[in-house]
């Protein structure tokens, strides 16, 4: 299964150019699907703090008859050390969000990232020169936890200057992950900066990806960001998933152990008293 994860959605709802946003953003997703791929995510971008009272724009597109998943994604690009203490699934604003990446804009800002932020993925302006250098250390930070380093491959389509910045930040990335946790995204505005998912594969043996891993970069890699961005919302720091009891069956009842008894014990006091109440009629 192919995925674009990053179709950047610009427009908010209400807004004038909120309808031919949409209208585009149509044009890339049947595109994309026309392409092959199976599955996309909306991308709305925050530069700077989040605000209090920020609601998710993004609205999934309805494609009758199409086999295609549709996810939503966040990303926020980081200037100040503080903005993280929002990253949490506590915040209402995050959690409405599929998908969480992070673009930190230094070299304590990546570390960061890398060590601590509670993301999916971290995305870099790989169409500019690195204002710091990728070391291994720090990047293995974010492969042991699961993040994913995102490329996009969009900018090297428009301009001549950010397609060298690309090959070589690219493969300054791809040495030091040793082509571990990267996905290969588009980026694109508009539909004719598109490309087929066998034509990406062989950009990404351009890169210095090997043709196995760089199909792997739009398909399994892309479907660990998706496990990773539920694991995330769905249990406390990765490590605890918490249900209700109403979501037991009766077969898991026993689950419940002494507590079963007394809440059995309970609902037929409750059941009692009420058949003792008189009746109305």
């Amino acid at each position: 299964m192919f995925h674009d994860l990053n179709i950047p959605v610009l427009a908010t709802p209400g807004s004038a150019q909120a309808a031919q946003e949409q209208l585009e953003t149509r044009k890339r997703v049947e595109l994309l699907v026309h392409l092959g791929y199976q599955a996309v995510a909306y991308n709305y971008e925050i530069t700077g703090k989040m605000p209090n009272n920020h609601v998710n724009p993004i609205t999934k597109l309805d494609l009758p008859g199409v086999n295609l998943k549709q996810y939503s994604r966040l990303t926020l690009v980081v200037d100040d050390i503080s903005q993280n203490y929002g990253l949490n699934t506590g915040n209402p604003a995050i959690s409405s969000y599929d998908i969480i990446a992070v673009q930190p804009t230094n070299e304590k800002l990546f570390q960061a990232a890398c060590g601590t932020f509670e993301v999916d993925i971290i995305s870099l302006d790989m169409s500019a020169r690195l204002p710091f250098y990728l070391k291994h250390s720090t990047v293995g930070l974010a492969v042991e936890r699961g993040i994913y380093f995102e490329l996009c491959y969009g900018a090297a389509i428009r301009d001549a200057t950010a397609r060298r910045n690309l090959i070589s930040n690219a493969q300054s990335l791809i040495r030091v992950t040793r082509g571990k946790n990267i996905i290969l995204s588009s980026q694109a505005m508009r539909a004719m900066e598109l490309r087929g998912p066998y034509d990406i594969v062989n950009f990404g043996t351009l890169l210095g990806l090997n043709q196995a891993t760089a199909k792997d970069c739009l398909s399994s890699h892309c479907r660990g960001v998706v496990i990773h961005a539920e694991t995330r919302r769905n249990t406390t720091r990765a490590v605890i998933s918490v249900d209700p009891v109403s979501s037991l069956t009766e077969t898991e009842q026993w689950k419940l152990g002494n507590k079963r008894k007394k809440l059995s014990d309970s609902k037929g006091a409750v059941l009692r008293k009420k058949a003792k109440e008189p009746s109305n009629t």
